[in-house]
């Protein structure tokens, strides 16, 4: 069995989707993590509400084979999903809950809303920055591409903990 196989999914939630697609990178979310990438349909629905992505999130999930998942084929999974969709956005509440259930990763960068829920269930969730810094390290993307990225979505109105992957590194360690 390939390491891949037996690594959890990672559930795709709409920021991060956004992030990549903002600054043209998602070509290298697969590379990043292979075989690993997966998206609730609900997620994708969220996202193509805005017309200007519909195109690129078909594309994206089309070219790079992202497996789209449905959370109507277990019960616990909607239960939870319904409780949490009382305060959190659908994306957020539908991968929430099948991460849950099912021991997946989320790549969210909303922590002010997964954060505490996430650690509450033991659920591993990583941010732009994260994948960033792991496709650094993993030699996929060179720190002028992640400092570009980033200097793309800010201008765009989204937040990041820093303005360099250097400096988002250094407080790794």
């Amino acid at each position: 069995m390939s390491k891949s196989a037996s690594e959890p999914k990672i559930l795709l939630d709409a920021d991060v989707t956004r992030h990549f697609i903002q600054a043209s990178k998602q070509l290298y979310l697969p590379k990043i993590y292979p075989h690993r990438l997966v998206m609730i349909d609900i997620v994708k629905n969220e996202l193509c509400r805005s017309k200007w992505l519909k195109t690129p999130v078909e594309n994206f999930i089309d070219c790079c084979k992202i497996e789209l998942l449905t959370i109507n084929n277990n019960i616990e999974v909607q239960k939870e999903y319904a409780t949490l969709k009382k305060q959190f956005d659908d994306g957020e509440s539908a991968c929430m809950a099948l991460a849950k259930f099912e021991k997946q990763y989320i790549a969210s960068s909303n922590l002010r809303d997964i954060r505490n829920y996430c650690e509450i269930n033991g659920i591993t969730y990583l941010t732009t920055s994260d994948i960033l810094l792991d496709a650094l390290l993993k030699g996929i993307m060179t720190p002028e591409e992640c400092n570009e990225m980033i200097k793309i979505n800010i201008a765009k109105g989204s937040k990041f903990p820093f303005l360099t992957i250097e400096e988002f590194a250094l407080s790794k360690k």
